[in-house]
């Protein structure tokens, strides 16, 4: 709307001037844009034709209704909009557009009639026609679109004649097409159809039990049609996918009733629901003595008594439990439906009288020791706690000087009153010594670790990195780590133990990092190997020679293989690497060099030109090294300019080295022949 009031108000100011001067100079259309007819997706254009005075500027606008009128904008849609000829990129969306219009110039505008845009597209219209049919019946198909051709996928099922009669030949399923064609070409419509048969009733399949509140599905094979399921007494509800769901307790019969176009026919199956089980309340004691028995009673009936355990306590149909054993168990009262299942529970504790105290009948002084009975809930006590003290509710018993001593537990429960007695031995602990021997094993080797006290036993902590012989001491290494080995020394009175750490290694792991591309002529320091100390050897000197241990020279292009040999205690390990030495048009791609050092004549005799190319010009200093990587000259030049050095130096590869303020390293490769 904007838009057009800004036509508006422009188209006004125009026709004020018009009256201000020479009416003869103001625009005129004098050819109107005409009707076009396209199909969606192609280019059409409208044009007007317009005399007056130049410049003269034209102006597109479009309308759907030819009432209100938008400023028509070069886009997806639209080009030329400020031109004569305004093009248009059809597409239904712009189907009964109109389009109009407008010259103007310092004299005044004018605007054109308006023209229609019409957009037709390739379209076969809507099939209709009588579907399902029964086998041996005939229909019309139509589609709204006339004049087209009919056909079929599977003349087994069905045929078309020329008029668009249907023959329905056998039961299934086909697909029918309808071309039609324009001026903007093919189109085809089509339609999934059904030949039905008689059909005979088949069973309802699915559960036939459900809770109130859930669900199960019921089927039917009978699909090809309409079919509607239904039920009798409203315990259930079915929906139209036979989804039954549980309303009232009972039963009901639910109906699946079956149409094609050819015959009806109906199936039932009955459903019971349930309801959820209360789990009801079991009372009656919660204790009983082993050997005895006590009588359980539950709120509900018609359920089955079950024990949690039954080693504790066995429960019989009747709900008398019987006590076993020490222990705690839980009974259960347990009833299920298709609901799911309840239980009430009871726990019943069952005591024993007092038994013999199991445990260790010595122990060291300072140490301790556990005594247990079979019996819970009783005192400990001892006749002489100067010789060894016993906890009175834990049965730990601590050894305070050498001679024996009498513990004793009493217990009173529902079986009464009971007492056991133990006699504790109480003596010195022995020694354990130390370990002598190795400290570190190579993995598969062995070492022999010695106690200071005879006898005893080994024991390996970690034996994923070492194992040791229980009675021998022989330590076998497993893995790179570190082992705790501990020698037990044991008497009468308890057990000491003395321990050592073991170290174990294996031969070298080699580990690289960093490039494998040199440039000729510099010396190089493999320090990213690791572990250092190691052997380098080329596989070709001539290449790429090792002036010591981890220092090399690349000599000429070409590839060289290098190799390290790290050794230790547990062995050697080697490994290769690839090296590549690029020619002198590739030193570029080296790491480092820039290749914006030019040197000349090169090889020389001592002297030379250099031409440094940088962004800035400035003052740098260049470095000349030997093969051996020492510094052997250094001398100013200045950037991007020709600098003549004269130097006397034996013959040999030498590298210049330069380093600009912005940081970057240039370099080039200088051979001296004397």
């Amino acid at each position: 709307m904007k838009k057009s009031v800004y036509l508006s108000g422009l188209l006004a100011v125009c026709f004020c001037l018009f009256n201000v001067t020479s009416k003869a100079q103001m625009p005129v259309v004098t050819t109107d844009p005409i009707n076009q007819t396209v199909c969606s997706g192609d280019t059409t254009s409208f044009t007007i034709e317009a005399t007056g005075a130049t410049p003269m500027t034209f102006i597109w606008e479009s309308s759907s209704d030819g009432t209100m009128w938008d400023t028509v904008f070069n886009g997806d849609m639209y080009a030329g909009a400020t031109s004569d000829t305004l093009v248009v990129y059809s597409s239904l969306a712009l189907n009964g557009m109109m389009y109009r219009g407008s010259a103007f110039n310092g004299d005044g505008a004018d605007t054109s009639n308006s023209a229609t845009l019409t957009v037709d597209t390739a379209f076969a219209g809507t099939i209709s026609g009588t579907n399902p049919l029964c086998i041996g019946a005939t229909a019309p198909f139509t589609s709204s679109v006339p004049g087209g051709v009919w056909s079929n996928a599977d003349h087994t099922v069905d045929t078309f004649d020329a008029s668009g009669v249907l023959a329905a030949l056998s039961f299934g399923t086909d697909t029918v097409f309808y071309m039609a064609t324009n001026t903007c070409g093919d189109a085809t419509s089509w339609l999934e159809i059904r030949v039905d048969t008689a059909v005979s009733a088949m069973p309802v399949t699915g559960p036939s039990d459900v809770c109130v509140g859930n669900v199960i599905t019921l089927s039917n094979v009978n699909v090809l049609g309409t079919g509607v399921w239904s039920t009798t007494t409203g315990n259930v509800s079915v929906s139209s996918a036979g989804v039954v769901t549980g309303v009232a307790g009972g039963i009901d019969t639910v109906t699946y009733a079956f149409t094609n176009g050819c015959s009806s026919v109906s199936s039932y199956a009955i459903v019971n629901i349930d309801t959820v089980i209360t789990p009801g309340t079991i009372s009656g004691p919660s204790e009983v003595c082993a050997g005895s028995w006590v009588s359980l009673t539950s709120s509900i009936t018609g359920g089955i008594w079950l024990s949690g355990a039954t080693s504790v306590a066995v429960v019989s149909s009747t709900g008398n439990v019987t006590g076993i054993s020490q222990g705690t168990s839980l009974i259960s009262y347990y009833q299920s439906n298709s609901c799911g299942a309840s239980f009430a529970s009871h726990s019943i504790t069952v005591h024993v009288p007092a038994g013999p105290i199991t445990g260790n009948d010595s122990v060291g002084i300072d140490s301790m020791l556990h005594l247990m009975n079979i019996a819970t809930g009783g005192m400990w006590y001892s006749d002489d706690t100067t010789i060894a003290f016993a906890d009175t509710m834990t049965g730990w018993v601590t050894g305070r000087a050498t001679g024996v001593t009498t513990i004793h537990y009493d217990v009173t429960n529902i079986c009464g009153t009971s007492s056991a007695t133990t006699a504790m031995h109480v003596g010195p602990l022995p020694s354990a010594g130390t370990i002598s021997g190795p400290d570190t094993v190579c993995a598969g080797s062995t070492i022999t670790l010695t106690g200071s006290v005879a006898g005893g036993t080994w024991e390996s902590v970690h034996p994923d990195s070492a194992t040791i012989d229980m009675t021998t001491g022989v330590v076998t290494g497993v893995a790179r780590g570190r082992d705790t080995i501990y020698h037990y020394v044991t008497n009468a009175f308890g057990t000491s133990r003395v321990r050592k750490n073991v170290y174990v290694h294996d031969a070298p792991e080699i580990t690289f990092s960093g490039t494998t591309t040199f440039a000729m002529g510099a010396s190089y320091r493999l320090d990213t190997v690791k572990p250092a100390g190691g052997v380098w050897s080329s596989s070709d000197p001539s290449t790429l020679l090792f002036i010591s241990w981890d220092h090399f020279v690349p000599l000429k292009p070409g590839n060289a293989t290098i190799t390290y040999t790290a050794t230790n205690t547990c062995g050697s390990t080697t490994r290769t690497f690839d090296i590549t030495i690029p020619g002198a048009t590739d030193v570029a791609t080296v790491a480092g060099n820039n290749g914006n050092m030019v040197v000349y004549p090169n090889p020389t005799k001592g002297a030379i030109s250099i031409n440094l190319s940088t962004s800035t010009s400035e003052q740098v200093i260049v470095t000349l090294t030997n093969i051996l990587g020492e510094k052997v000259k250094e001398f100013n030049i200045t950037t991007n300019a020709k600098n003549d050095v004269i130097f006397d130096q034996p013959s040999g590869i030498y590298l210049l080295t330069a380093i600009t303020a912005d940081g970057v390293r240039h370099t080039a490769r200088l051979s001296v022949t004397n």
